[in-house]
């Protein structure tokens, strides 16, 4: 398989996880959704853990601080906020928000570490974040404006919980390999989720998942096998063959193959608002990029 088609397949079946969302969202709620497909990948992902512990290096104690980190902004705070997101708005909204994470990624490298950003990295964050704003503010003639916005702020704090992610993520790497990282993260925030919401919800999950379709179970495997470990890895697989900067770029597609997806699938209509907000983010991370 050629780089170009491992990232092109990964950014697909990006692009298709908020379809299957969405439809699994009409059967159970957004913390069961995330019991289930963590505890599938869990399935795969500790065995490959046991198997690899002894040959993999000791975490130190400053990098086991890192690894939960990582691991509760992947699986509760990423997967939730995703979630609920899906419920209040439209998957070309929050694939729109989702494209400004750059910007964030700038803001917060300016507020948290001081660093300096260039005239045209500014312009690009400033617009991209009005065309977010104009999502938030702007009004469906139907009145579900209301739930557009709150399904929006859900997608802010979601891509802030992924940035969070990769910057705890990239500092283990320092010593760490990908896949590993990756697997014992996830191990960690799906153990801190079940502690934490076990005793007060796996009753509750447990019902749930009883009464789920054949449908529901189909799209809840294919998350956790196809969308939480095979996308990872095809993009990882891209990712050591082309430039970061390449593999960047195919990430542009993900709001446009989402949005034909949904509208496919879902119905949902590809409105004006939404390709002038995109055009408008879409260049302001270009130009925080290209600075």
């Amino acid at each position: 398989m050629t780089a170009a088609a491992a990232l092109l397949l990964a950014i697909l079946i990006w692009a298709s996880n908020s379809i299957m969302v969405k439809v699994v969202l009409r059967e159970i709620d957004p913390l069961t959704l995330t019991w289930l497909r963590f505890l599938l990948a869990a399935l795969v992902y500790v065995p490959y853990t046991a198997a690899t512990w002894r040959r993999a290096p000791r975490y130190t104690p400053r990098e086991r601080v890192l690894l939960v980190g990582a691991g509760l902004a992947l699986v509760p705070a990423f997967s939730l906020t995703l979630y609920w997101a899906l419920i209040y708005t439209s998957v070309a909204n929050t694939a729109l928000v989702r494209m400004t994470e750059p910007a964030w990624v700038l803001l917060l490298g300016a507020l948290l570490l001081g660093e300096r950003a260039t005239r045209r990295q500014v312009a690009g964050l400033a617009l991209a974040l009005a065309g977010t704003a104009a999502l938030v503010l702007g009004r469906r003639p139907d009145g579900g404006g209301a739930h557009d916005a709150l399904g929006i702020g859900f997608m802010i704090a979601n891509s802030l919980a992924w940035v969070s992610y990769i910057l705890c993520f990239k500092d283990l790497l320092r010593r760490h390999r990908v896949t590993q990282v990756t697997v014992h993260a996830a191990l960690a925030g799906t153990a801190a989720l079940l502690l934490v919401t076990g005793p007060t919800h796996a009753a509750e999950v447990a019902r749930a998942a009883a009464a789920m379709s054949p449908l529901a179970w189909t799209l809840v495997i294919g998350m956790a096998l196809i969308v939480t470990i095979g996308s990872n890895q095809l993009f990882s697989y891209g990712l050591q063959r082309v430039t970061a900067g390449a593999a960047a770029a195919y990430s542009y597609l993900t709001p446009i193959l989402a949005a034909l997806l949904a509208w496919i699938f879902l119905g949902e209509p590809i409105t004006i608002a939404v390709v002038v907000c995109g055009a408008a983010i879409g260049t302001g991370v270009y130009l925080v990029n290209r600075a």
